[in-house]
């Protein structure tokens, strides 16, 4: 047993209850990054086999309104991964110094805030879904199918915030391999739902079954949660206003970050719906391949987050300074490896979504030509973590919204003069500018700290 002392508070605790503070920094960063990654993986797994199965089993015109109703409800989804991040990284950075009451008072905080979100957005999204569906030019002859999926989805809106914002409380606490059990369990019966209800129910068997897993990992989740950090009884006085001033604090710039990137692509699905259908659903399905090839990227540098966090608390700046650097040369080479795939690769891992050969056309295209910009994002993904461990939220927040509206600048500037392409190029130049900017920003957060 080992005697820590952080910030006059004294703890009596076992190294092995938490190897993001001890040992050698690569296996335990490893360790703890490998659930959270394959958890990140198995979630956009579902969402690229819900997609598969509607292209194949369904038609274009479905792939089409699930895709737009998607962009939609991300309007409504940015607050709660706002949540999920903001109240991960609160936790992580009180964890080595909180008493169990100061954790217990934390998460109670940090469920009602998150309950009291989701009614509301859950309320906005049904009466407001037609509207913004027509807003981003939705084809006539999928509106209807685009609102159903949206409606039922939203139904499980309350139970999906709930279930996420668990999962990062729990990995916030150094446990990583609890949600990836529960991601792969919701994840196995998320498929098994879609094909039981896509033929008979269509677009809106998909989302039902969406719904029913996140109930499920909801339930489990929070009484995983019980057993553990939230094993002292609830008292209507835990609830403080210097929580929620917190919890905004940290949430805040994530939910912008989020609605940044809603709102992103959001426009690009009004510029799509002017090339007409097959361009809708082959970006959309060069976008899931795309999100499932990167996850590791994200589900890594979200576990770096945590790590910074922790050792920033704990005042180990040598353990952050080597993390990073072990970070870098990770992410390094497996984006080049990402990058290589969907070069070399992207023609027959289309026609894995759909049959409709100008979708799958315009996705391979999109998929070829974005690859190249993998090893840009990744690292400036790494530049962000750096700021965000060490809760620089208006840097991290700078730069964010710097490269997306680099890219949604050059968007709107070319894809109405040169179609299609205009879109991967808009990445070409937007990849490299971003990450120059991170790396300026983190640099500027470093010499703040010190």
């Amino acid at each position: 047993m080992y005697i820590i002392i952080f910030r006059k508070k004294v703890f009596f605790t076992n190294p092995t209850e938490n190897t993001l503070l001890h040992g050698p920094v690569r296996p335990a960063l490893l360790r703890y990054a490998l659930p959270i990654i394959l958890s990140m993986v198995a979630t956009q797994f579902y969402s690229v086999a819900d997609t598969m199965i509607i292209g194949l089993r369904l038609d274009a015109d479905a792939l089409a309104a699930v895709s737009n109703a998607s962009t939609i409800l991300m309007l409504f989804l940015f607050i709660s991964g706002g949540m999920e991040l903001g109240g991960g990284l609160l936790v992580a950075a009180g964890r080595p110094t909180a008493t169990r009451q100061e954790m217990a008072e934390l998460l109670y905080n940090l469920l009602f805030v998150d309950l009291v979100l989701a009614l509301g957005l859950t309320a906005l999204g049904f009466f407001t879904l037609p509207a913004l569906l027509r807003l981003i030019r939705t084809p006539e002859e999928i509106l209807a199918e685009a609102v159903l999926y949206g409606r039922v989805y939203l139904v499980g809106l309350p139970f999906l915030m709930l279930y996420d914002l668990t999962k990062e409380c729990i990995m916030g606490c150094g446990d990583s391999k609890t949600p990836l059990r529960a991601v792969v369990a919701t994840s196995m019966m998320n498929i098994v739902l879609d094909l039981a209800l896509i033929g008979p129910f269509g677009v809106a068997g998909a989302a039902g079954a969406t719904v029913a897993a996140q109930i499920a990992g909801a339930g489990y989740m929070l009484a995983h949660l019980r057993k553990t950090e939230l094993n002292l009884p609830f008292r209507r006085e835990m609830l403080k206003a210097s929580y929620a001033k917190d919890i905004f604090r940290l949430s805040a710039p994530n939910s912008l970050q989020q609605a940044s990137g809603t709102i992103i692509t959001t426009v690009k699905q009004g510029l799509l719906g002017g090339l007409g259908v097959a361009a809708i659903a082959g970006f959309s399905c060069a976008g899931k391949l795309s999100s499932l090839l990167m996850m590791p990227v994200y589900g890594f540098v979200q576990s770096i987050v945590f790590f910074i966090a922790q050792n920033t608390t704990a005042q180990q700046p040598d353990r952050v300074h080597t993390g990073l650097r072990e970070g870098r040369r990770i992410l390094f080479f497996y984006s080049l490896l990402v990058a290589a795939l969907c070069i070399g690769l992207n023609g027959p891992l289309l026609r894995l979504f759909t049959t409709d050969a100008a979708a799958a056309a315009y996705g391979s295209t999109m998929l070829a030509f974005e690859g190249i910009s993998y090893v840009f994002t990744a690292q400036k993904h790494l530049c962000e973590a750096r700021l965000r461990g060490a809760q620089k939220m208006g840097l991290y927040l700078a730069s964010n919204l710097g490269q997306i509206g680099l890219n949604l600048a050059a968007c709107v500037l070319l894809v109405p003069r040169i179609g299609f392409s205009g879109f991967w190029l808009s990445t070409w130049i937007s990849a490299p500018a971003g990450l120059a900017l991170a790396a300026l920003l983190a640099r500027i957060g470093a010499k703040q700290q010190s």
